[in-house]
């Protein structure tokens, strides 16, 4: 049996750059990821963001009439500004994430310990005469978060994230009118 070929490493502060094969064998460790779906995310959803003067738009603000104007105004404006309600959605999530301290930490250790166990040899690993498997680590990492996912109060974050977007959401879909393009859809 042959010995594998020897590529040697560039560097490239001395002047070599990756090759095709070595940066699209990093694009698929990428998307392997998660990052193709971020992009696939970003492409579906936030491509239907629509401009912030429309979203505001005082000239259609108005309080609604009845339950049957609400519910027209439900169906319309969470469809159109969906980009808009998600981007509501998650800035809410990031405010949590950043003023609760403990979860923001929990949230950091699971990731990087999620992204250090990728990069554990199928093997595990050797600390002096002891060998920990892979699923010893995984276990560990798991004991370690649920611990600390019980102190950062996670449930009543998520709680205070959906009543907060939702409010807000919900509020800017009863008073806001539906556009004039929506005559035209049902014209069509």
């Amino acid at each position: 049996m042959a010995a594998p070929a020897y590529t040697p490493l560039t560097n490239p502060f001395t002047g070599g750059f990756p090759s095709s094969e070595e940066t699209s064998a990093a694009a698929s460790a990428a998307s392997s990821f998660g990052l193709g779906y971020l992009r696939k995310f970003r492409e579906e959803r936030l491509g239907s963001l629509r401009p912030l003067s429309e979203f505001f738009d005082r000239n259609r603000f108005s309080i609604p009439h009845g339950l049957s104007t609400v519910t027209s105004r439900f169906n319309y404006n969470l469809g159109y500004f969906q980009g808009n309600y998600l981007m509501i959605f998650l800035i809410v999530a990031a405010y949590t994430l950043f003023t609760n301290f403990a979860l923001l930490v929990c949230v950091a250790f699971v990731i990087g310990s999620m992204f250090l166990l990728q990069r554990v040899p199928p093997e595990g690993l050797a600390v002096g005469n002891f060998r920990i498997e892979v699923s010893q680590l995984r276990i560990a990492v798991i004991v370690i978060s649920v611990i600390l996912f019980f102190f950062s109060s996670p449930v009543s974050t998520v709680f205070w994230i959906v009543f907060a977007s939702g409010m807000v959401i919900l509020a800017h879909a009863a008073v806001m009118q539906e556009g004039v393009e929506g005559d035209f859809v049902a014209v069509v």
